[in-house]
């Protein structure tokens, strides 16, 4: 699937290169280095193709905008702005700054390409480079980090207006363009995890199951398990305004305007969407594989059905590839079609009792 898709455009990318060894004679003085298996250098172009920062506004309803203009948090919130703007403006900087060390192993490498051989001198200079590159990565990293702290503070106190608004009665409506474009945002800039080498992905990242106690706050979404008019059961995408610890029972509300229904339901008909994306590069096993039963939001819907996985992601800002089941297609399957990791969940039978 996603023939002619370059899933490496816009991203860090490495090519190796393993040229062939050096004939006979060659190189075999000098300090140089050679093995008998046929390869005696490992070449490595390391490039960063950094893709440019777009940053999509978030849809506001009238009510948050409201709330905004009444709360001394929207100060807090522009500040915050300020920050990241100010961070990313450091970490751009810095990458520009670090780049003089790559070039500087990729200068070194090929003229060790070029002359077959590694002196003593070449190997030491090269084994500097790459411990400095390594220690510019750490800096770039601590700067990310920083960066994504403040992302998660912004969500945080716009989560918190939005709440506000809702309970000082203030209606929120969402025309369907807007709708649309505030879930594809919000699957966008979901937080993607980031852990050492032994971590493993906490619950809700990517297809990591939440725990069993687990309690979806409210303002969150979820896709919960609702009735239709004529009987019919749907997995729709909703909002939770409620939770009885007694009863052990959400009150959600559809997210769609057009229907804007209320429902009181079990714990077993909410299913939380994950908090965080799984990067497929460091934690593959937070993915759905290829071949797996799924449900996932159908794009334009706020309905989940059941789908096929495809292809999954291959870099963190990729989606899913999935078939949904659709009887209109001789074979019975759409043609693949992109879902953010956001709404794509385990597949729960909606004719299953609860």
């Amino acid at each position: 699937m996603g023939k002619g898709k370059d899933r490496n455009a816009g991203s860090p990318k490495r090519s190796v290169e393993s040229p062939k060894s050096p004939s006979k004679g060659k190189g075999g003085g000098g300090g140089s280095s050679s093995s008998g298996n046929g390869s005696w250098f490992k070449r490595e172009v390391l490039k960063r193709e950094i893709p440019p920062i777009n940053v999509t506004p978030y849809p506001l309803s009238t009510s948050t905008e409201m709330a905004m203009a009444m709360s001394s948090e929207a100060q807090a919130l522009q500040e915050h702005v300020k920050v990241l703007s100010k961070s990313i403006i450091e970490l751009q900087a810095t990458r520009d700054k670090n780049e003089t060390t790559l070039n500087s192993i990729n200068t070194l490498s090929d003229k060790i390409v070029a002359e077959e051989k590694i002196t003593t001198n070449n190997r030491n200079r090269l084994k500097r480079d790459y411990e400095q590159a390594l220690g510019e990565v750490g800096e770039e990293l601590q700067l990310v980090h920083r960066a994504l702290n403040t992302v998660y503070q912004i969500r945080a106190i716009r989560h918190d207006l939005r709440i506000q608004a809702k309970s000082s009665g203030n209606k929120e409506t969402f025309r369907r363009g807007a709708l649309m474009k505030m879930l594809l945002n919000c699957a966008q800039t979901l937080p993607v995890w980031l852990g050492g080498p032994a971590d493993k992905p906490p619950p809700l990242s990517g297809s990591v199951p939440p725990e069993s106690n687990y309690i979806v706050k409210v303002g969150d979404m979820a896709a919960c398990l609702v009735r239709g008019s004529e009987g019919e059961e749907n997995w729709i995408l909703a909002e939770i305004s409620g939770f009885n610890p007694s009863t052990g029972r959400y009150e959600v509300e559809d997210i769609d305007e057009e229907q804007k229904e209320r429902h009181t339901l079990s714990r077993r008909r909410v299913y939380p969407l994950p908090l965080r994306r799984a990067n497929p590069e460091t934690n593959p096993e937070a993915l759905y594989p290829e071949g797996t039963i799924v449900m996932a939001l159908y794009p334009q819907t706020t309905c989940f059905y059941k789908a096929y996985v495809s292809q999954p992601p291959t870099l963190a800002c990729d989606d899913y590839e999935v078939l949904f089941e659709d009887s209109s297609y001789v074979d019975g399957y759409s043609p693949p079609l992109r879902i953010a990791q956001r709404y794509v969940l385990p597949y729960k039978d909606p004719n299953k009792k609860k």
